[in-house]
């Protein structure tokens, strides 16, 4: 069970990784990363290596997550958020057409918002 901070920074690092280090834009292997990472015991210290090359703010991560207040306490199964991460993905680099950090975790954010609580 994940809880949505370590979501977003699972998605980050991956999004990080493909793109910026193997300037990869695969979804597989975007998804095949983000699993790895979800497993990831120091997932800020990933975090931290994964962005430490790029403008980008971390703290920006747990901005977003505490305001998703509905999600805040929630715990994800991996097989629910896969497709949503997904979806974040997809938006970033084929909608908005952009490699951006910032777009992607703001994809993420309007994505877990769509879901609906239980």
């Amino acid at each position: 069970m994940f809880n949505i901070k370590e979501i977003f920074k699972a998605s980050v690092c991956s999004f990080c990784e493909n793109i910026y280090e193997y300037n990869s834009i695969d979804e597989q292997e975007f998804i095949k990363s983000l699993r790895v990472f979800l497993q990831e015991e120091d997932l800020q210290g990933c975090l931290e290596l994964c962005t430490s090359e790029i403008s980008y703010d971390i703290e920006n991560i747990e901005n977003i997550c505490d305001n998703l207040y509905l999600l805040k306490y929630k715990q994800f199964e991996e097989r629910d958020i896969i497709d949503v991460c997904k979806n974040a993905y997809w938006l970033t680099l084929e909608k908005d057409k952009t490699i951006n950090v910032e777009a992607f975790v703001d994809n993420l954010a309007k994505a877990f918002s769509s879901i609906k609580i239980l």
